[in-house]
Order: structure tokens, then sequence, then C-alpha cells
């Protein structure tokens, strides 16, 4: 009787399954998500099944004789981040598959908010992929491998982008979609963003940035983490990535799932490594500890309703070169320009003493976004911040562990926006205000560097665009800025004593721009654009030892804000899928030109002698050109070639202007093969580096004429391991391979020491 029943209940069980309908079809089309293009020969494959198809030169495919049910689908193709898609099969299905194949030259990326037509913008964008392949990095060295974008150096670990010409205080970061508010006037203040938090990086080098803000000069860095996913299921990444040079490790994971309150991403990262070590020895003290988290919630509430809420914690310690900071005046004038830096050590430390920096940084954000029609909407944006900043010098007396420097910001920031996509003419019109309090914390027996301050500064914009649907599309937009800034100075005879100080500025702001296609394959455009900045608390009332760039800066609370015109016209040419061409000229003229100039000085402190620096105002004039060529030589082969050039000139005075990226040119040739089932697009990529000689310079310009140009090799190979149901990304990765040694013009720390050696990088990448 038993057995009866048990046999019953198993043909219960399995009736069922038996008469379960697979005959159900998923069709679709593979596309390039910059072109719109059609990416044939992409593998389409329905995880955990043997359905899978190849698409067809149209990108169409075909999975036959699947169950009603839930699936993964993973799709791959040459030169493609492999991507895989959630999937409701309830019917036969048609669905549309985007991958970003010519990412690097991504030009239409959405922001948040904002109106998706941009006429005339100038804009580049870096994909998850390569950003997976340059895991480890700092953001500034992932988008120097933008034409028309340098590095700003502080030495080993801390670096940022120079924009055409222009860094730091003129190009603006934005930390998911908040300008990025911490310590940033500083040559030596890398930004403080995990750039394993990103889906992508995006570059704009234009003049259309009247939603963010003044300190846009140069342009501005968006660093998007992207939207999760509504998949049932928890997907993630681990990478590991190990550098050679230096033996830094660098651990990041991410885990995400759809949810039905709120979908959620976690992200945490990681990172550790020694001193650096340049051809022929190790730059003593230039390591690194750095410890981040984020955690990312997004809820659709209703159809009409969009909300998320987004919060990182950044912490990192950073090592300065010890053989910058030198105890008197004779021994500054003999290490400046000497073939090897004072204290260097004959072997790998991986410990961090003194000069050096910690900072930890908070970053708050709460979006709610209401559609009030499917091209009609509304938000409203909060962001809160809180960066601390640390450094800490070489002191007598057992007082190297009480930070010279320790600065507390506090940052908050409100924004409203209407858009409206309805008519022919495309609205945007926001409401921004933003509140900063920056104070010096008791404790550390010096004056500090700048003084306390507190900064209002409301904004309005109104952003235009049209003619989407015909041959001309046009953008242009205004801006005005209300900015009041009270500042607790200190005065500069004996008895000190705090002596108040407001400035109050008006800063205007309009944008233009048009685009216009000639042909499928051309498109021409031209942005132009009237900037004000307004100078900043460092400029004015900087007054004693920058320890991080190991100098003594001087401000001047005379400054005027900066005015900029600048114009770029860019053309691109896009012939099938083989050949890109991106071209684009530049001019801008900046009145009231703020500049950190080297004085005829070297000062003797307490805390040792250092170089004497003072801001300055002229007026400028800054040109230049980039060009980027991309060739698909077959399927399989890829040529790469970018090419920067920039000139600056002191109008005023009639000299160059210092400061300024020498001209660089980079190649790289690329094969990928096929691959089988288990390797994936095994690849090989070899590719060199040209940094000319900065020459537009006059020798009492600097303490120390430009070092000569240089010729860098770097290769790469990759492949990705497919195990069971997973993806295993590896990266084999050389920079500097013949060992080059040199110094960089724009490296602060070139009066010291060289650039590092070669480096070889272990990267893996694990996805679930």
């Amino acid at each position: 009787m038993h057995k009866l029943l048990f046999f019953l209940a198993m043909a219960a069980t399995a009736a069922p399954a038996l008469a379960q309908d697979c005959t159900f079809t998923l069709s679709g089309r593979v596309t390039d998500a910059s072109t719109g293009e059609a990416l044939g020969y992409a593998t389409v494959l329905a995880e955990k099944t043997d359905i899978g198809a190849v698409t067809d030169e149209a990108g169409a495919f075909v999975l036959v004789g699947l169950c009603a049910g839930t699936y993964h689908i993973e799709v791959s193709h040459i030169g493609c981040h492999t991507e895989r898609f959630f999937v409701t099969l309830r019917q036969d299905t048609t669905i549309a598959l985007v991958l970003e194949h010519h990412a690097a030259f991504l030009e239409q990326v959405v922001v948040e908010g904002q109106a998706t037509s941009n006429a005339g913008q100038y804009r580049q964008t870096l994909s998850r992929d390569e950003l997976e392949q340059g895991g480890g990095q700092s953001i500034g060295e992932l988008v120097s491998s933008i034409a028309g974008v340098s590095l700003i150096r502080n030495g080993s670990g801390i670096a940022k982008p120079v924009i055409h010409g222009l860094s730091g205080n003129r190009v603006a970061i934005l930390n998911n979609g908040l300008v990025q508010a911490g310590q940033q006037w500083g040559v030596d203040h890398a930004p403080e963003i995990d750039p394993f938090t990103a889906d992508r990086i995006t570059v704009i080098k234009g003049v259309e940035t009247l939603a963010i803000g003044g300190n846009t000069l140069g342009g501005a860095v968006l660093v998007e983490p992207g939207s999760i996913g509504h998949d049932p299921h928890a997907h993630g990444a681990v990478q590991y990535v190990f550098d050679a040079n230096g033996r830094q490790h660098a651990l990041s994971a991410r885990v995400e799932k759809g949810g039905a309150w709120a979908d959620w991403r976690l992200t945490g990262t990681f990172k550790h490594g020694g001193d650096h070590r340049s051809p022929d020895y190790w730059l003593r003290n230039t390591g690194i500890r750095e410890r981040n988290i984020a955690a990312q919630f997004q809820r659709n509430k209703r159809d009409d309703w969009f909300q998320s809420l987004y919060y990182s914690f950044f912490n990192t310690e950073i090592g300065i070169l010890r053989g910058a900071h030198i105890g008197n005046l004779t021994d500054l004038q003999a290490a400046i320009g000497r073939a090897e830096p004072f204290f260097t050590e004959a072997n790998f430390r991986a410990d961090l003493d003194a000069p050096r920096q910690q900072v930890g940084h908070h970053l708050l954000k709460y979006n709610a976004k209401h559609y009030l029609g499917p091209e009609h909407s509304m938000q409203f944006t909060y962001g809160g911040q809180v960066n601390h900043r640390q450094e800490y010098d070489v002191r007598r007396g057992g007082r190297t562990d009480r930070p010279a420097l320790d600065l507390l910001l506090q940052s908050h920031f409100a924004d409203w926006q209407w858009v409206d996509q309805r008519g022919a003419i495309d609205k945007q019109v926001g409401v921004q205000y933003r509140f900063t309090d920056n104070g010096n914390q008791a404790g550390t027996g010096v004056l500090p560097l700048i003084p306390n301050y507190r900064q209002h500064q409301a904004g309005l914009f109104a952003i235009f665009k049209g003619g989407t649907d015909a041959p001309w599309q046009w953008q242009a937009g205004g801006r005005y800025d209300l900015v009041a800034m009270g500042v607790d100075a200190i005065s500069t005879d004996l008895p000190r004593r705090i002596v108040p100080q407001t400035h109050i500025f008006h800063n205007y702001s309009v944008s233009g721009g048009l685009e216009r296609g000639l042909g499928s394959s051309v498109t021409t455009k031209f942005n132009v654009g009237l900037t004000a900045r307004t100078p900043e608390v460092n400029e004015l009332y900087s007054a004693g030892l920058h320890q991080g760039v190991a100098g003594i800066e001087e401000g001047n609370p005379d400054l005027a804000p900066e005015v900029s015109l600048k114009g770029i016209w860019t053309n691109t040419l896009r012939w099938k899928t083989r050949l890109f061409v991106e071209a684009a000229l530049y001019y801008q003229r900046i009145d009231n030109y703020i500049f950190l100039a080297p004085q005829p000085e070297f000062r003797l402190t307490i805390r040792g002698a250092f170089p004497v620096f003072a801001y300055d105002q002229t007026t400028a004039r800054i040109a230049g050109a980039d060009l980027t060529v991309k060739y698909a030589i077959s399927e399989q082969w890829t040529w790469l070639n970018r090419f920067a050039l920039v000139r600056g000139q002191d109008v005023a005075h009639d000299t160059p202007l210092p400061y300024l990226p020498a001209d660089n040119l980079s190649s790289t040739l690329s094969h990928v093969w096929a691959g089988n089932a288990r390797w994936r697009s095994p690849s090989v990529s070899v590719g060199g580096q040209y940094t000319h000689r900065q020459t537009r310079l006059l020798p009492e310009q600097d303490f120390l004429v430009p070092p000569p140009g240089y010729f860098l090799l770097n290769a790469q190979l990759s492949a990705i391991l497919k195990v069971a149901d997973y993806n295993l990304h590896i990266w084999l990765q050389g920079t500097n391979l013949l060992n080059t040694r040199y110094r960089d013009y724009l490296n602060r720390l070139r009066y010291y020491a060289d650039e590092e050696g070669r480096n070889v990088r272990v990267n893996v990448r694990w996805e679930f």
C-alpha cells in the first residue's frame, strides 16, 4: 500500500513537468550601444541550458525550444564586455540587446535628470570593460587614456586629471552626480572616489556643463555607478589586482540583487602597497593604504516615481616621497635636480612614515524623480558630504604623529530640476543651493595653511535643445550664481588675530552648440561658452607650508573671478565598422587667469627649507587639438592612435603659460581571437606612448628646466575563462616594459626623483 501511494505521488509530481510546454522562442537583435549598428557573430546563450545561437550579419538571433520561466541570457562578442540579461518568458518574446562595442567613443551618455540631446557637446566615455582592465588605478590614471586628458601628479599614487591644459579648481569631478566636495584645491589632493564603484566614467571637454556649476572651465569628469538590474538573483564580482612595482594588492567585491521593495548593491575595496621603485632606486615612503565601502538602493514605487539612495565612505593613507622634505637651504639646492633623492634606502619598505596624508570622505545622496508623463519629469536631489583631511610632517620633539594640517569640511547640496521633452524644444530648468563649512581642527601647533571659511552658493540655470529631427541640432542655455564667502583670515603681523573677511561674487555663464550630420558617416559640431569661476579660498588666503607638494604657498585676497570664453569644433567620421576618426580644435581665452608662480626664493622655516610659490593673475590664451583614430584592420586586428597638443600664452606678459602638458602621442595594436567554449576572446595588445619635452617655457619660470621627452612601452594579454556558469576575466599587463628612466614635467616631485620603472600587473575578475 505504501509503495502504491509513493508511485502515485511521484506520478502526480512528474505530470506537470511532462506536460510543460517547451516550444517558446526568444528572438531579438544585438546592437552597438554607441552607433546602433548591428553586431554580427555575437554569441547568445540561455544559461543552464544547451540552447544558444550566433547572430547573423543583421545582429538577429532566435533561441528555440525554451520552457516558460526565467532565464539569464548571456551575450558575448569579440571586443565587447560580456553581458547578462534577465528575462521572464511566458510566451514567444522579442527583445533588444545592447553591448558597448565602441564604448571608448560614446557621446550620447544619459545623465539622470538631464535631457538626452546634447548638440555640440564633446565628451568621451570609458566603459565598464575599460574600468575593469584598469582596476586598482585612480580616477586620474584611468581618464588619462583619453586624448586631450593628461595627469598632474604629486609623486606615486596622487594624480588629478588635466583637461585641455586645465586642472584642479577648473575641473569638476562628479561622484554619482554630486560635485566632489573635498580639499580639491591642491595638486596633492587626489579625488576621494573609489573607481571600483563606477560602471562608466565620462569626460566632458566642452563648456556645456551649465547644470554642474562654475568650476568647469576645463571640463568635468562624471563617475557614474549605473543602475541596478531588477534581477531577483544575487549577482556580482570579485576582482583582485597585484602590482609588482610597489607590491600593491587591491581587492574589490560587488554584489547586487533586485528585490520586491528595493534593488540594492554593495561594493567594498581594500588596497595595500609599499614603496614604489624607479629604474635605479626605491622611492622611499610612497606606499598607500585604502579602505572603501559603498551602498546603493533604488526603488520604483510606482510607474511614475523613481527613488535612489547612495552612501559611500572612502578612507586612504598616502605616503609622500621622503626625499622631497629637506631640512636646510643648502641641502634643498642640492636636492633639486639630484640624480638620486636624499633618504633613499636600499630595501623595499611597506610601512608609511611622515610626510603622509590621511583622508576620510563620507558621501550621502538621495534622489527622487517624478514622471509627469513619458517625456516630462521633475526631480529633487540632496547631497551631503564630510571630508576630514590630516597631513603629517617630519617634526621634531616626537611630534611627527601630530598632524600639521587638520581640516574638516562639511557640505550640503540641494537641487531641483524640471525636464520637458514633449515638444520640438527640450527644456531643462534647475535651481541649486550649496553650503560649505571648512574648519581647521585644534591641536596642530602651527598656523593653518588656509583659514576657516563658510561659503553659500545659490544657482539658477536653464537649457534648451532642439532640432532632433532636423539636419541641424542645437543647444543653448544660461546660468547665474551668487557666491558669498565668509573667511576668518589670520593677520600677518604680531600678535596674530582673526580678521573677518567677506567676498560676494556674481557669476554669469552662457553656452550654445550646433551639430549637423553630413551624410551617414560624418558629424560636425561646434560648442562655445562664456563661463565665470570664483577664486577658491586657497588662492585667496594660503599662507604657509603646503606639506603635500613640499612648497610654501602665498595667496592673494585681491584676486578677481576668472572669466573664460572657449570654443570647440569637433568632427567625427565613422566609416562602416572599420574606421573611427575624431578630431577636435579648441581655443580658450581666460581673463584674470589664476596661477601659482614659482618665486626666486628658497625659504628656511622651523619645519625645513622649501621653495616659495605665490598666486597671481594674468590674461591667458590656450589653444590645442585632440585626435583619435581607430581602424579595424580586420575582425581581429585593431589599431588605435591618440594625439594631443596644447599651447598656452600669458598674454599680459608675452610669456609661455607654465604647467601645461607637453605634446603626446600613443599608439596601440590589438589582436582578438574567437576562442572556444572554454577560453573566450583571448587577446593581445602592444602599445607605445611618446611624450615630447616641454619646450615652451622660459628658464626663469621654474626651479628646474623641463625634463627630456620619453617613450614608454606597454603590453597586455587577456582572456575570459568559462568555469561552469561563471566568467573569470584574466589580464596580464605590463607598463614601462623597457624600464625607461624619465621625469614628467607635470609631476611636482620631478625636482627630486625619477618616475616609476617597470611594472607588471596581474588582474583577475570573477563574475557570478
